[in-house]
């Protein structure tokens, strides 16, 4: 049986599994990993900051990352504990209003693809607003602990030109559409086609695009209408493919996709675009602002972990299953 020291009893929750096999063999499944005060990071919670990290990166977190991992959570809970010493707090309108910031900096349209998003990185809206609320604290204590760290518009400037790629829109298109409904067993598909082929041809000849549509739309044989204006990247390929050559008031060939034959026109083309500094200067400051308190980190955790009881086990993530 695994022998065990009273500091280690103190530093470690398990869970053993035995097999009937061998009875006496026993293996770590969970544990603490990182502790500072009360604050506890376990083995799961590790796992997920990597899954999550890995789903940013789009890279895993191999092994010989989890020390690093593992030493910036105990950074970050040192600081929650100072900031919650100072009663710090987030009010329910900073924090969404930071969430509302995030989708639009990540043109996130609407409440569907935030969930599609957050699935993709593993987390859940508590669990973003959780992070984001600790993001808004560790920046306010550093605040509070460093002062303000003055920034002039120069410098403001100076990043944004090295940083211009992040303020700027892609190509955008303003689009009418319909989509003609097809049935499951596609029995219905080449009467569709043909209908949706008449439909492009008596527009070319001079047909209001928009006035068909709604005539097919009124007629219970199609949906449609004003897309509006959307970046070309969010599109579906086959949208994008079918537009890709099209100048503003040409229409597209009849398309197919698994909700039916598709025909699209282009109303408007908007070339990528930046942002105006002064739109993204408040952005740009915050950015800076927590880079230079990063560059301070370390001697403000050093301080604190003086004053705090910190113990970090990376080995136990070698020791989980």
């Amino acid at each position: 049986m695994i022998r065990t020291t009273q500091k280690a009893l103190l530093a470690l929750t398990t869970i053993v599994l035995a097999t009937a096999a061998a009875a006496a063999e026993r293996h770590l499944v969970e544990g603490i990993v990182v502790r500072v005060n009360d604050r506890i990071l376990t083995t799961t919670d590790i796992r997920d900051r990597a899954n999550e990290r890995a789903a940013e990166t789009g890279k895993p977190v191999s092994r010989d990352q989890y020390p690093e991992l593992i030493s910036e959570a105990a950074d970050e809970m040192c600081m929650l504990e100072r900031a919650n010493e100072l009663k710090l707090e987030v009010s329910s309108e900073e924090l969404n209003a930071a969430i509302q910031q995030l989708r639009e900096q990540n043109h996130v349209p609407d409440d569907a693809a935030f969930e599609k998003t957050l699935h993709d990185l593993g987390l859940t809206l508590e669990g973003l607003r959780a992070r984001v609320r600790d993001n808004i604290l560790v920046s306010r204590l550093l605040k509070h602990e460093l002062g303000d760290l003055p920034i002039t518009e120069a410098e403001l400037r100076q990043r944004f030109e090295r940083e211009k790629d992040k303020f700027t829109i892609g190509e955008r298109v303003h689009l009418e559409h319909i989509v003609m409904p097809v049935a499951a067993d596609k029995s219905d598909e080449a009467a569709t086609l043909a209908a949706a082929r008449r439909l492009v041809a008596a527009a070319r000849a001079g047909g209001d695009f928009k006035a068909l549509v709604q005539q097919e739309v009124q007629a219970g044989r199609g949906t449609g209408g004003d897309l509006g204006t959307v970046l070309v990247t969010d599109m579906r390929a086959e949208v994008r493919d079918a537009i890709a050559k099209l100048k503003p008031g040409e229409i597209s060939d009849p398309f197919e996709s698994p909700a039916g034959v598709h025909i699209v026109q282009v109303i408007e083309r908007i070339p990528p675009t930046v942002r105006p500094f002064k739109e993204v200067e408040d952005e740009l400051r915050d950015h800076e602002l927590a880079d230079r308190y990063r560059a301070h980190l370390s001697s403000v955790v050093a301080e604190l972990k003086k004053r705090y009881s910190v113990e970090i086990h990376p080995e136990l993530m070698n020791e989980t299953r």
